[in-house]
């Protein structure tokens, strides 16, 4: 009875001890170069390495960076998708999947900084906005971040800064103006530039028509009224053609005043002579 009772406490004794033991570690294979975790791409072509400590690598062994993704080219007339990142879809949200790019301040909401990159990826039903790829930045004294720059779905609009876009028929819209050292305007159409003001069969208004028309309407015919370029703005390329235009009916006007003048110097002349 004394043995079965000692045998019975010992094995009691055994379990409890093996319960309360850590199991042991099962360690990752590594690779002998990086010691780091290995695995397939799928493809078994390539490998990723995700060291404790290091370069992490998707696609490759040996990255160069702290973190690299590469991947073959495969087929290049297709997109080579890298990197993807996507939100839970909802109809009534805006799904912005983005980067933030933080100055890492976590303790004083106040002294926070950051850049943003992200897209939202569906619209608004609510604010009915576009789908729009966007950079944002928020410095430690704005409440909320401020959009500086994005290229909107409803035919590919960028905007920069905080600027209307209602207005259809344009690409860019900047908020409070352009510095640039040259600007190129192309001219879709050669009708579009007035060098046939200079053709024979031009039809060029009298001087007597052209006082007229100034007198009734206040501005020379084909150039927008002040109140036109208030409301619409200007067309550089429309503008510059129509000043073109008028240059040139003016050099028309002067050649024939010169004509007139030279006429009236000749008879003057020969009745000069006759008397």
């Amino acid at each position: 009875m004394k043995k079965k009772l000692v045998s019975f406490v010992f094995c009691s004794s055994l379990a409890i001890y093996s319960f309360g033991q850590v199991p042991p570690t099962i360690k990752p294979k590594t690779s002998s170069a990086n010691k780091s975790v290995a695995g397939n791409l799928g493809d078994g072509s390539k490998e990723n390495v995700f060291p404790s400590a290091g370069f992490v690598g998707i696609g490759t062994q040996t990255p160069s960076a702290p973190m690299e993704i590469k991947r073959g080219a495969g087929n290049t007339t297709k997109k080579n998708f890298l990197l993807k990142l996507s939100n839970e879809w909802a109809s009534a949200g805006q799904n912005e999947p983005s980067i933030m790019f933080s100055n890492g301040n976590v303790t004083d909401p106040k002294n926070i900084s950051y850049w943003t990159v992200g897209a939202r990826v569906s619209g608004d039903n609510t604010l009915k906005t576009a789908q729009t790829f966007k950079i944002s930045y928020k410095s430690p004294t704005d409440a909320t971040e401020k959009e500086f720059f994005s290229v909107d779905s409803y035919e590919g609009r960028v905007k920069i800064g905080e600027v209307q876009t209602q207005y259809d028929g344009y690409k860019l819209y900047v908020e409070q103006g352009i510095l640039t050292e040259k600007v190129k305007v192309a001219i879709k159409d050669s009708k579009d530039w007035y060098d046939n003001v200079f053709a024979p069969d031009y039809q060029l208004l009298s001087i007597q028509k052209l006082e007229k028309f100034i007198t009734d309407n206040k501005h020379l015919p084909d150039v927008p009224t002040t109140e036109e370029v208030m409301a619409n703005g200007l067309d550089l390329g429309k503008m510059n053609a129509t000043l073109l235009k008028k240059v040139e009916e003016l050099t028309l006007y002067m050649i024939s005043l010169k004509k007139e003048l030279d006429e009236t110097k000749a008879s003057l002349e020969e009745l000069k002579n006759k008397h």
